[in-house]
């Protein structure tokens, strides 16, 4: 190809890069390589002639450092989807010395035939912030990243709505990664009723989220059928099984269907199996979020509320359900099932056994107090860091068919499309044009290079692709990548705007086709969030003001009238971030403790549309007070939520002291009742006899004559 008007004159790589080479430059380059040849290339071939790996090749030395670079190198382009294939020589099966390692370039582009509209591309992008701040969160990142190398520019976002999703379990990444490799693993195992875990040896075949909580679908080696585990009773850390043989669905089941869709039919089938009749104190917190989860139990969309303070739940889980039930005290009452009642018992029995005496002063040798007004109560944005070679490899493959497509754009143009600096954009497009394949002379010559207009780029900051090599497609979604986006739809569909169940699947269809794998089997359960949600989202969407009654968190019962702002989901929880006409303030208010909601005629004060909302939830207050606990470090993940500070291991380091800041006694002793025999209450003393009143307060309903709580002065 001619050199363009403006281009840098014809000359080799070696004299227009430095000898030094970053991680994503090499990667960049050995996918470049491999995708532009057809035959094949041998390590030897890569080592000596690719850059990257020819700056340190030895010609006639050892290369084992350099060999055992590339061999990693090549796990992390399959970790990003990326179809490296091996070929081996006819004339000698088996021998790794001449295998060959190319990227078929049908596998590596996505197909034609997968595109996205507008309305598409705003729902992946939000489906894609679900993971924000879950252990999905990088393959959801670099998924957009692909999604924007299409240059379609999506249509206005679903108003006002910042969902997340977690995966806090600790153990929910290696078993992830398990599942991605097909590996057998072992874990510690702590079942219902039992003191001592129980190893078990499983091959993992989904994981999904039920009822906010989440499980691992596998086949159980001892028994060579499948079962389901709950994430939060794994104890320990997952090890692989050296040599173990992964069968999937070697016990018959799941013809037809995903393991995932497996996975939560029967979830859903044992949720609708067990129920429980519970009493709830009027007006309290039990009832109000309770019957709100009643209300929304009927398939039918009919409400259920009872006339009566009795209500039917339906539950998956009885431990699970029995740490949420002791966790209200004595707002709450179990009548049946008698193994639900007996276990909320014993968890109200051991907090208060717990927390009955007062211990020493000093316990931890340190005195606690109310915090000192911070400067600021806003959270510090910390700068960026530098993104790991995985997320820099797939922005430029992402961004060359952009270029390629888009034509002459500006760098501020990228810049927003990418959601990047245009410091950044100007390094990513420096990158690209001093980038190409080895070339018949494996030399790295001009017409082996990405090239762009010189003049244009430094002058007018423009950039005018003039050559390409190798790769001029978006490439197609990793399995993980995929899997992330799917779920995230999932989640999505409880949302009124997305009732369109066929459009959905069918966006679910595009994203599986797209894949260079079969997608990942992550899943999550729909979730119908409720009439509450469906008119605090009508309020926003017209910009009304919405009013309703609120129970607050320290129990009591106020009228709010509210400009809102944005709404938020948390796993299965839902919250509302508006300004508060009785505080005069941004608030934020749980959906389920908010009771006959109404949007009114009125419009939303202007001022609320300039506010900053914090990226925050939850937001330090002056007020907030030092809580000493402590409990076994292995349960450390259960408080995640609190952020904890100055956490010191206690003796052996099987137990672990912290601190949590908390805004009053009263969301302190649900926490740890709902914690019982987990989380214990060191100091300060007063906090320590609130846990204790209240748990003996709910133990008192079961310990006279089994009656249900009432109302007291």
């Amino acid at each position: 190809m001619p050199i363009q008007p403006g281009s840098k004159p014809s000359e080799s790589l070696s004299e227009r890069k430095p000898a030094s080479v970053t991680a994503p430059e090499r990667l960049f380059s050995l996918v470049l390589a491999l995708v532009a040849t057809e035959a094949g290339l041998t390590k030897g071939d890569i080592l000596a002639n690719v850059q990257g790996y020819r700056q340190r090749f030895a010609a006639n030395g050892s290369n084992e450092s350099l060999e055992r670079q590339f061999e990693r190198d090549k796990d992390d382009i399959r970790e990003l989807g990326i179809p490296l294939e091996t070929i081996e020589p006819p004339d000698d099966p088996g021998s790794n010395h001449f295998l060959r390692y190319r990227i078929p370039k049908g596998l590596y582009d996505l197909p034609a035939d997968v595109t996205f509209t507008p309305n598409e591309v705003s729902l992946l992008k939000l489906a894609g912030t679900v993971w924000r701040e879950g252990s999905l969160s990088g393959e959801s990142r670099r998924a957009l990243m692909k999604l924007n190398s299409l240059g379609v520019e999506s249509s206005e976002p679903v108003l006002g709505y910042a969902p997340v999703l977690r995966t806090k379990d600790p153990s929910f990444d290696p078993l992830s990664r398990a599942l991605d490799r097909s590996q057998v693993v072992a874990f510690l195992y702590l079942k219902p009723g039992e003191t001592k875990p129980a190893r078990r040896v499983v091959a993992p075949r989904a994981l999904v989220q039920h009822e906010g909580r989440w499980h691992l679908y596998a086949t159980d080696e001892a028994v060579r059928a499948s079962r389901t585990f709950l994430l939060a009773r794994i104890v320990g850390a997952i090890a692989v099984v050296p040599n173990a043989i992964f069968v999937p669905n070697s016990d018959g089941t799941n013809s037809g269907a995903t393991d995932s869709a497996t996975a939560l039919a029967e979830l859903d089938a044992l949720w609708a199996s067990n129920s429980a009749r519970i009493v709830v104190l009027p007006q309290s917190d039990a009832a109000v979020r309770l019957g709100a989860r009643q209300s929304t139990q009927n398939t039918s969309g009919a409400q259920t509320l009872s006339t009566d303070d009795a209500l039917t739940l339906h539950f998956t889980d009885l431990n699970i359900f029995a740490d949420e039930l002791a966790a209200f005290g004595p707002e709450v009452f179990v009548e049946s099932p008698v193994n639900l009642r007996a276990a909320v018992r014993e968890r109200l029995v051991a907090t208060r056994d717990a927390h009955a005496n007062a211990l020493p002063e000093a316990v931890t040798g340190r005195k606690l107090r109310r915090r000192t007004p911070p400067a600021h109560l806003q959270p510090v944005k910390v700068a960026n860091q530098p993104r790991v070679a995985g997320d820099q490899l797939t922005l430029l493959l992402s961004l060359v068919p952009y270029l390629i497509d888009q034509g002459p754009v500006t760098v501020t143009e990228v810049a927003e499309q990418f959601g990047l600096s245009p410091d950044r954009v100007r390094g990513l497009v420096r990158l690209i044009a001093l980038s190409g394949i080895p070339g018949e002379t494996r030399q790295y010559l001009h017409g082996d290079l990405f090239d762009i207009l010189w003049d244009e780029f430094e002058t007018n900051d423009r950039i005018v692709l003039t050559h390409q090599v190798a790769i001029d497609d978006s490439p197609r979604f990793s399995a993980r990548e995929a899997a992330a986006l799917i779920a995230g739809l999932q989640y999505l569909s409880a949302l009124p705007a997305n009732v369109d169940t066929d459009a959905i699947a069918s966006l679910m269809a595009k994203l599986t086709r797209g894949a260079s794998a079969p997608p990942t089997q992550v899943a999550v359960a729909q979730r119908d969030a409720g009439t509450t949600r469906g008119i605090v989202q009508k309020a926003l969407t017209t910009q009304m003001q919405v009013d309703f009654d609120y129970l607050n968190a320290r129990g009591g019962q106020e009228h709010r009238l509210v400009d809102p702002l944005r709404i938020e989901s948390i796993d299965s929880d839902w919250y509302l971030r508006g300004w508060c006409h009785l505080r005069e303030a941004v608030r934020t208010f749980r959906l389920d403790r908010m009771s006959a909601p109404h949007v009114t005629a009125t419009p939303r004060s202007t001022h609320a549309a300039d506010l900053l909302l914090p990226d925050a939830l939850f937001q330090a207050s002056t007020d907030d007070v030092d809580v000493r606990l402590e409990l076994a470090t292995t349960a450390l993940p259960l408080l995640a939520d609190y952020r904890p500070e100055r956490s010191e291991p206690v003796g052996s380091g099987a137990r672990t002291r912290t601190t949590l800041r908390v805004a009053h006694f009263h969301a302190l002793k649900r926490l740890v009742t709902g914690l019982a025999g987990i989380v214990t209450v060191l100091e300060p003393s007063e906090s320590r006899r609130v846990v204790a009143e209240w748990a003996a307060a709910g133990l008192a309903q079961y310990d006279a004559a089994n009656q249900p709580p009432t109302a007291t002065d």
